[in-house]
């Protein structure tokens, strides 16, 4: 029996395509090792206090870049009272904040390993209210 001619084609062009695509272990994947190094993962450290056992730990991290291209490591901030945890949210730090009373504390922002504004956390609720 002899092929048809369109099943020659199908078969012609299928063989050319698989030509051309590299074999699945070599196929390129997400580089992990630049998002390994713009958000390092680092293991969390106690960074404050606070009366009444309330401790603030620096968690989670990202790499910053000056403007010379010099890098730093920035953190989130958890505020960790008994087994509740508080994210202070959108507050990257590169330094440990300070105790301003029993309910509040004080960080900088940080943004490309320069620090920004001043920010009071509200140790309770870990809302962050901008100061300067």
């Amino acid at each position: 029996m002899r092929p048809s001619l369109l099943g020659c084609l199908i078969a012609a062009a299928l063989s050319g395509c698989a030509g051309d695509a590299p074999p699945p272990e070599t196929t390129p994947r997400a580089d992990s090792a630049v998002a390994t190094q713009a958000f390092p993962t680092l293991p969390d450290s106690l960074a404050l206090l606070a009366p009444g056992g309330t401790e603030v730990w620096f968690s989670g991290a990202r790499l910053g870049t000056d403007s010379l291209g010099g890098t730093c490591t920035e953190r989130g901030l958890v505020i960790v009272r008994g087994q509740s945890r508080i994210l202070v949210p959108l507050l990257m730090t590169g330094v440990p904040p300070t105790l301003v009373d029993d309910s509040t504390i004080r960080a900088r922002i940080w943004l490309n390993c320069r620090p920004g504004n001043t920010y009071e956390v509200n140790l309770r609720t870990g809302t962050p209210t901008r100061t300067k």
